[in-house]
């Protein structure tokens, strides 16, 4: 295949060795470095296509309106970027990356739910275990990244009881890993904290790991049947990275993308698509309130965001989060976060072409299984917004959600300029396109497309992290798993000593 671009003609050689190459900086790829500088890995490189930029969380700097803005109008986000193409409006609008270093780590509102018990009975058992049982004789992974969240938040995460009822329902205190920085603004937990400028790269605060921005993964070096490096483009030319190990933590889309190129070029693939991809359906409405502060405080709910435990009868938890804009006035945001289930039919693919690198393409849609989801999400929310009503004594306005699927009154609704309009106490209801939560997971699932430690089942030294390696995404937010797993095959990879085994171009 030919690969668009020159030779190496700048400073440094157009080869570099090194133990491990992890590709892509976001939450996955650094959580995983840090893990393996716990372990003495060593020579561990990770490679992000992104700027350095501030790698401090949008949340820090900016207020609340101004951080909502650089979310749903990507526009305004010099580092959004999507590298697919999709056959329906779902993973388009505000569906992509954020190619800046730290990822959309620096995006996220913290969220820290593990995932549901019904579905990690779809994973292998080893692994659901390491999660939930216990790891490595001691604590549960879960319940030590939890621990090392709330060390870092000086807090702890959340999920008591509240008083309520409202709604009908007693909601618990969302658990979120975040901190406040000053002056009303705060960070969710992001591995950037202490890197530093070094030559033309960066260098961790932890020894023997390094990165390098600007620097876009081509293809997987695959020879002989296994995976020996990566082939990567910057801004001096093409150049090759050899590793005794590559990890894919390039965000769901991408990381299948480079999979498809590498397994294709195996042999292992006729055909380079994976099925399997899955986002969480989500759907909620938005309500403007004036003078309904006792109301909540009387039920113990300040502003701040609560959550009910996922119901299995719909694979969906309901969230509620209270803001104060403005004196007397509180916008209400309520949605219902559920599991799309992993189908053939929802897929990742690419056609192969000679140059580098190849276009992914999406094709999604929902099972019937979750149209069960869709229907049964409004029923909940519908049942909530009337017992409000209620409580509040309204008379409650009809929800009116549109065809799941369409792109009128997406997730975009909750945009400061719009939820500024609502007329007070009459909902606005949306629906998210499938994509557009930053939650899309599968295509690289555990117990199948990977072994139970991570790696390609049938191509050896080509590892992948992060939500797409899910066999189930379930409810849950992704994040508490990703942090988990990247622990899990750091232990994995230093008991290797990949760093001392460097697969050197014969």
């Amino acid at each position: 295949m030919n690969v668009v671009g020159t030779e190496h003609t700048g400073r440094g050689p157009s080869v570099e060795r090194v133990g491990i190459v992890v590709v892509g900086a976001g939450l996955a790829g650094l959580e995983l470095a840090r893990r393996l500088a716990e372990h003495g890995a060593g020579d561990v490189l990770v490679l992000e296509a992104g700027p350095v930029s501030d790698p401090t969380h949008i949340h820090t700097g900016r207020t609340r309106d101004a951080a909502t803005e650089l979310v749903f109008a990507p526009d305004t986000d010099p580092h959004f970027h999507r590298s697919w193409t999709s056959d329906s409006a779902h993973y388009t609008g505000v569906s992509g990356l954020r190619r800046r270093f730290g990822g959309r780590a620096l995006y996220w509102h913290g969220v820290s739910l593990p995932l549901e018990p019904w579905a990690l009975a779809d994973w292998p058992a080893e692994v659901a275990a390491d999660l939930t049982g216990g790891w490595r004789g001691g604590p549960p992974l879960y319940d030590r990244v939890t621990a090392d969240l709330e060390a870092w938040a000086g807090r702890p995460l959340g999920g008591g009881a509240i008083t309520g009822p409202v709604g009908g329902h007693r909601f618990r205190t969302l658990p979120t890993a975040c901190r406040d920085t000053g002056d009303g603004m705060w960070a969710a937990y992001a591995p950037v904290d202490g890197w530093h400028a070094d030559g033309d790269g960066l260098r961790a605060p932890w020894s023997g790991v390094r990165a390098r921005c600007g620097v876009e993964v081509l293809r997987v070096d695959v020879r002989g049947g296994s995976a020996h490096g990566v082939v990567a483009r910057d801004a001096r030319g093409v150049f090759t990275v050899e590793a005794g190990a590559v990890v894919l933590c390039a965000g769901t889309v991408e990381s299948t993308r480079l999979a498809l190129q590498a397994l294709h070029e195996a042999g292992v693939l006729p055909t380079p698509r994976l099925g399997g991809l899955a986002d969480h359906i989500v759907q909620g409405f938005t309500l403007r309130l004036v003078g309904a502060d006792g109301f909540f405080a009387e039920r113990g709910m300040a502003p701040g965001s609560y959550h009910l435990p996922a119901d299995p009868a719909i694979r969906s938890y309901l969230r509620v989060d209270l803001h104060r804009t403005g004196p007397g006035e509180l916008l209400v945001d309520v949605r219902a976060t559920g599991e799309q289930s992993p189908d053939r039919n929802s897929a990742v693919e690419c056609d192969p072409t000679a140059e580098l690198p190849w276009r992914a393409h999406v094709r999604t849609a929902l099972a019937a299984r979750d149209e069960v989801v869709v229907h049964g999400q409004r029923a909940l929310l519908d049942a909530f917004w009337r017992t409000l009503a209620e409580e509040l004594g309204r008379t409650p306005a009809p929800l009116g959600f549109v065809d799941f699927g369409s792109a009128r009154r997406t997730n975009t609704q909750v945009l400061p300029s719009l939820t500024k309009a609502l007329p007070e106490g009459v909902p606005e209801s949306w629906t998210s396109l499938l994509g557009t939560e930053d939650h899309e997971g599968g295509c690289l699932a555990l117990g199948s497309v990977l072994t139970d430690g991570q790696e390609f089942a049938h191509l050896p030294g080509l590892f992948a992290n992060g939500p797409a390696v899910f066999p189930r995404i379930g409810a849950a937010n992704p994040s508490l798993t990703t942090l988990a797993l990247s622990r899990r095959l750091a232990a994995t990879l230093a008991e290797t000593d990949l760093g001392a085994n460097i697969r050197h171009a014969r």
